[in-house]
């Protein structure tokens, strides 16, 4: 009897990308639920913008890390089971209010691209402010430290007249949803990063050799049907 035992590490590119989507999309669900972001919107917003998100992650990562080891054509595989893996989360979470994938499907493709020029066009952490813009359509953080800029000269002015000095507790609430919201941006610098890596680690026991293998099955496809 062996008192200790490996647990065998799954390699199939179908269970690994579709158990990292799953994950993912719980992780930056929670990550963005969090009150540091003050993103006030409801859950299946949240839920429908942090699937794209984790979309989005799932691609780059897997362009990162079979760099140089995959072809154009053997990366289409990878596509495929990508797209089927989301499509179905995706339905199963939100065909009970009436959203499917094939209805959304442009617009989803839109979002991811635009993430993917956010992180081409910019360095970190730059990067990954456009992208949380993206994601929370939040104004940037030059133009909320100018709102802050202002809303505290506003208080200034009220503290120093009796008339408004019931007003100075609104202007001081107003000015902390505006500080956290300018912190947010420090904390996404952090997050999303964080979650790069935690995809990469998850996507990094792909077994190569099956995706190579499956795209030379879907060339035969194809090639069967032009006959």
């Amino acid at each position: 009897m062996k008192l200790f035992s490996r647990k065998k590490v799954i390699t199939d590119p179908e269970i690994v990308i579709n158990d990292s989507l799953k994950l993912l999309v719980n992780r930056i669900s929670d990550a963005l639920s969090e009150e540091e972001y003050r993103w006030n919107k409801p859950w299946g917003v949240k839920r429908f913008e942090s699937m794209i998100l984790a979309k989005f992650m799932i691609d780059y990562s897997f362009n990162g890390i079979t760099k140089d080891k995959l072809n154009d054509d053997e990366k289409l595989s990878f596509i495929e089971i990508s797209t089927n893996s989301f499509s179905n989360l995706f339905n199963k979470e939100f065909s009970e209010v009436g959203l499917n994938y094939e209805d959304m499907q442009e617009e989803i493709g839109q979002k991811v691209e635009a993430y993917y020029e956010a992180r081409r066009d910019s360095k970190p952490p730059i990067c990954w402010h456009k992208i949380y813009r993206l994601i929370t359509r939040c104004k940037s953080k030059e133009e909320i430290d100018e709102d802050i800029k202002s809303k505290l000269s506003g208080l200034e002015l009220i503290k120093g007249n009796e008339n408004f000095s019931g007003m100075v507790p609104q202007y001081e609430a107003k000015i902390k949803i505006l500080k956290d919201r300018a912190n947010s941006f420090e904390s996404a610098e952090m997050m999303l990063p964080h979650m790069i890596r935690f995809t990469n680690d998850h996507l990094r026991v792909i077994n190569i050799k099956k995706i190579k293998s499956l795209s030379k099955k879907l060339s035969k496809k194809d090639k069967g049907k032009k006959k």
